[in-house]
């Protein structure tokens, strides 16, 4: 994935580059690795941990990727341990524990008191921007998820991981339910929310939803995206349910944690204690991680599809733009992550709306790190192939 304007070597080019969408595909360096601590030093480590542990890549099990992929992808990013530090996780934990032990779990989920607390935007994002990512055209997107599966090395999306078939369904109101968890001060959660809105606008409409970045001190600072906090998702086929567990400000300084603004409730604590967790992740330090994304009880990801250090600090509307172009690696990145999501959508939802899933191609149904890759020939029908991958774990020093 291309390092952006903030870093050195070549980049994303504006939104305004290139020859239109899907003509042109840019190169780059390899951004620095995630999770070190910002210039300038004697501040601790916002990844939410205690300034001196060291930050975990994301990765998850199994990749289908190829080995080139896999180690530049856990160059690029980190899994985000959500509560803000170790403490605060267990203390989240055995409070709600409690809960579910004395009144069997459920409930709605509580807020905070106040408003998010934003750096870029706190206003509703303008219709001009939203639409910009919403009528990114579902063809488009399934070609992106396509070519990222045929192993385009230009393209760095992943698809979530399939759960077994013998899972029990998430259901809301008689629809499937999608739960997200993430938090504002988020990176990698900043990066996804995009991706989100451009596949679950294809199957409901989106409202009151904000603009906002991601914290100004962590890595791939102030990244401008959307905030799920206070919005609302309407839709005949599905249910999307966010989290937004933490702001992206008031950090306290001692233990690396951000203030709470939507606590989950315990059956949301329930799904992430289990599915982030092994063997999803690694292993049990990488447990916990945001964003967490629950599909339904069929798929789930944790950790960000995709990772663009282009989208760092650069105007809120810029990014929309750029994230929509279709001819850079960044638009590219979210296209595919999108189809991706769409795609396992329509296998969940039996192919409904038909004006969407009939623009999705079958062997995209489905889709998951478990799939054998894609192998398409021009003179002959498509077929499958499986490509091993190594994969190892190791720690950022």
């Amino acid at each position: 994935m291309a390092s952006g304007k903030q870093g050195s070597g070549g980049g994303d080019p504006g939104p305004g580059g290139g020859k239109g969408r899907g003509s042109g595909k840019d190169g780059g360096n390899v951004p620095p690795r995630p999770g070190t601590r910002p210039s300038g030093g004697g501040r601790p480590k916002p990844s939410g941990r205690p300034a001196g542990s060291g930050a975990r890549p994301g990765q998850r099990p199994a990749p289908r990727s190829s080995a080139r992929q896999v180690a530049q992808r856990r160059r690029q990013r980190n899994i985000y341990i959500a509560g803000g530090s170790a403490g605060a996780v267990v203390l989240i934990v055995v409070v709600i524990v409690g809960v579910v032990l004395g009144s069997g779990g459920g409930g709605t989920p509580k807020t905070s008191t106040k408003d998010s607390d934003t750096f870029a935007l706190t206003g509703l994002v303008t219709q001009d921007d939203l639409a910009k990512v919403e009528n990114v055209p579902v063809k488009d997107l399934a070609a992106a998820a396509l070519s990222a599966d045929m192993s385009n090395t230009k393209i760095e999306a992943e698809p979530p991981q399939k759960l077994p078939s013998n899972n029990p369904p998430l259901v809301q109101g008689g629809k499937p339910e999608f739960l997200y968890m993430g938090g504002e001060y988020c990176p990698y959660c900043a990066n996804e929310r995009w991706a989100l809105v451009m596949a679950f606008s294809k199957f409901g409409t989106f409202s009151n939803l904000k603009g906002t970045t991601s914290s100004v001190t962590d890595t791939l600072p102030n990244t401008p995206t959307f905030s799920f906090y206070g919005s609302s998702y309407s839709s005949k086929y599905i249910s999307f349910v966010p989290v937004e567990l933490y702001t992206n400000s008031g950090q306290n300084q001692s233990t690396g944690a951000y203030p709470t603004l939507q606590a989950p409730t315990a059956q949301q604590l329930a799904l992430m204690t289990k599915y982030d967790a092994p063997p999803y992740v690694p292993s049990s330090e990488d447990s916990g991680g945001i964003p967490f994304v629950y599909m339904a009880g069929r798929y789930v990801f944790i950790g960000p599809q995709f990772v663009s250090q282009a989208l760092s600090a650069i105007p809120w509307d810029t990014a929309a733009a750029l994230v929509t172009a279709g001819n850079n690696s960044t638009s590219q990145d979210a296209e595919a992550s999108a189809g991706f999501l769409v795609a396992d959508i329509c296998q969940i939802t039996k192919g409904q709306p038909g004006s969407v899933c009939s623009q999705v191609p079958k062997l995209l149904w489905g889709i998951s790190t478990s799939t054998p890759k894609i192998k398409v020939s021009s003179k002959a029908p498509a077929t499958t192939t499986t490509t091993a991958a190594k994969t190892t774990t190791t720690k950022a020093k």
